[in-house]
């Protein structure tokens, strides 16, 4: 297996490299001397860490310790365009690890047993909104200052990638993968596509978790499971078809992507207390 060095990264004696590139097809997999943060500006692909897989796209970003085994590939019908920030251990932890700061809970020797105190899937975190801006930001400053390498330049990496690492641990932190869960932009992608054939797994993959603990997080959270919640929603359409229409209810039925009829009947008499036929005479009378 192939091991990148980090000699040939780190020669300014910064500790920090970075480049912005397209990933067009992948990369088998490697080792590295050294950490990697991985972002993804643009794209969707699958990006894999010591045998587990994580699917990415903009936002996501990636947590590859040194000696761990990882592999990429890009969604051909959506490269990648990824960020890497390529960090030399050693000046880690004589740069930002002190015994008096706050990284010294997450020294890099204690890095694993902090990795196997959080849920599975946490490797990859996901900024979305504000958080999202902020890093993007973050991360092209510290490419311009990279770039310009002017006096100094290596104290004002120091402070950006304190910065960056710490919204990475925080993300990853238990705590904040348990409160965060699925969000409202998520939701809304329900939403929209509560009409279509919606299966566990490709919403956890929309979400970035494995099904089993997607489901988990997302009943805490809400209250009620995946299912329950594009149910609601396709009621909501069907509601909405048989009072704006004059579709007949096997059409509202077919339209609003319930795929069973009793089904559909007996979760609109659970919601309303009427069938579908009283709902509309009632609503129009």
């Amino acid at each position: 297996m192939f091991t990148y060095k980090k000699d040939p990264f780190f020669r300014d004696g910064s500790g920090v490299e970075l480049n912005v590139h397209r990933v067009d097809s992948g990369e088998p997999e490697h080792l590295h001397e050294f950490i990697e943060l991985v972002y993804v500006l643009r794209g969707s692909g699958v990006h894999g860490i010591d045998g587990v897989e994580y699917h990415v796209r903009r936002g996501s970003l990636l947590f590859i310790n040194y000696r761990q085994v990882h592999y990429f590939r890009s969604d051909p019908r959506n490269p990648m365009e990824i960020c890497d920030v390529l960090l030399d251990p050693e000046w880690l932890s004589e740069r930002l690890i002190g015994s008096e700061n706050a990284f010294e809970l997450l020294t890099l020797s204690a890095f694993s047993q902090f990795q196997q105190s959080v849920d599975p899937g946490t490797a990859l975190v996901r900024f979305t909104g504000e958080e999202r801006r902020r890093a993007e930001s973050l991360i092209q400053e510290m490419i311009e200052e990279k770039t310009a390498a002017q006096p100094g330049f290596s104290t004002v990496l120091k402070a950006q990638v304190s910065i960056l690492l710490t919204m990475v641990f925080r993300k990853m932190s238990a705590v904040g993968v348990r409160y965060s869960g699925p969000d409202e932009e998520f939701l809304s992608y329900i939403r929209q596509n509560c009409t279509e054939k919606l299966t566990l797994e490709d919403l956890a993959k929309q979400c970035f978790y494995n099904p089993s603990y997607f489901s988990r997080i997302f009943r805490e959270r809400y209250g009620m499971t995946v299912t329950e919640y594009i149910n609601l929603n396709r009621l909501e359409k069907a509601m909405d078809l048989l009072l704006q229409t004059d579709f007949s209810v096997e059409e509202v039925f077919r339209r609003s992507g319930f795929s069973r009829k009793a089904g559909f009947y007996r979760s609109f008499k659970e919601k309303t207390g009427m069938t579908p036929q009283e709902y509309r005479k009632s609503k129009k009378a």
